[in-house]
């Protein structure tokens, strides 16, 4: 076993080969399997810190990378959720990984979907966690709070009105840095989810990672929010390889129905539905217990 790392290395680059800068950071052990991580919506590649001891618990070396747009990563104009998945063969490629785990949070969900269909026989493992999936479907955001799902009707009908939109409320909303979540949506949250954001670590690992995610300004993370509902270029059902997915059901950011829609689309899914987490006491709870199996 080679050495373990004590506090990550939170600030690399490396060059694309269209030219584009690609920034990510490493967790756990770095002789540990190979993981990619694919953070949630709007955030970096400094969100694992909020969990980082469990991952270095888990023996695993986890490499988070931030998406176009977003902390130390250039945008690329014009790009579909589909398209992440050449960044993150090339990362794999520049780590020297032949294969690679990929688990996803939240708003990384469709881009480890994404990962699962273009390259399976690359994948040792497909993990999804409280993740978004598509919004075209009204049975699939049943439950979603009012803002997320208006954000995601503008993106659909009006994406002009909804770039305008979404800058403005990621401006509003995260532009101090002091949050991580609106106030309204965080006043929403079930027990287990306010439990866990009132561990100061994981309030200041996520507060740190959305203001990393915004620092380059906020059309980046504005534009990523918009591809949800817009053509991700594959779709759910053309994803071969097995996939664990995790979900709770006091969800109030992406809703249980969301989960289940999911499942039902995956043809090989074996998915956990916990009947007293939410959105944040899944990821930021118990992903040493979601980690186990790996």
């Amino acid at each position: 076993m080679g050495p373990r790392s004590t506090t990550g290395q939170l600030n690399q680059v490396f060059r694309l080969r269209d030219g584009r800068q690609l920034g990510f950071a490493e967790y756990g052990d770095l002789a540990g399997a190979p993981f990619m991580y694919c953070h949630g919506w709007p955030s970096s590649r400094l969100e694992p810190q909020a969990v980082a001891e469990v991952i270095r618990a888990s023996g695993l070396r986890l490499v988070a990378a931030d998406r176009p747009g977003y902390g130390l990563s250039d945008a690329c104009p014009g790009r579909r959720i589909a398209d992440w998945v050449e960044d993150v063969t090339q990362l794999a490629e520049h780590l020297g990984w032949s294969r690679f785990g990929v688990l996803g949070v939240s708003g990384g969900g469709p881009y480890t979907a994404a990962c699962a269909v273009r390259i399976p026989d690359r994948l040792t493992a497909v993990v999804m966690i409280c993740a978004l999936g598509p919004v075209d479907d009204p049975a699939a955001t049943e439950g979603m709070v009012g803002l997320n799902r208006r954000l995601l009707a503008f993106a659909r009908n009006a994406p002009w009105l909804a770039q305008v939109l979404a800058t403005s409320c990621m401006r509003l909303f995260w532009g101090h840095g002091e949050q991580v979540i609106p106030e309204e949506i965080e006043a929403r949250l079930p027990p287990a989810d306010q439990q866990v954001l009132a561990r100061r670590e994981v309030r200041e690992a996520l507060i740190a990672s959305s203001r990393e995610a915004l620092r380059p300004g906020p059309h980046g993370a504005a534009s990523d929010g918009l591809l949800y509902a817009r053509p991700w270029g594959f779709r759910l059902e053309e994803v071969r390889v097995p996939v664990r997915l995790w979900h709770g059901e006091q969800d109030v950011v992406v809703p249980p129905a969301m989960g289940r829609y999911i499942a039902r689309k995956l043809p090989n899914c074996q998915a956990t539905f916990t009947a007293e987490d939410g959105h944040f006491s899944l990821p930021f709870g118990r992903l040493g217990e979601i980690l186990r199996p790996v």
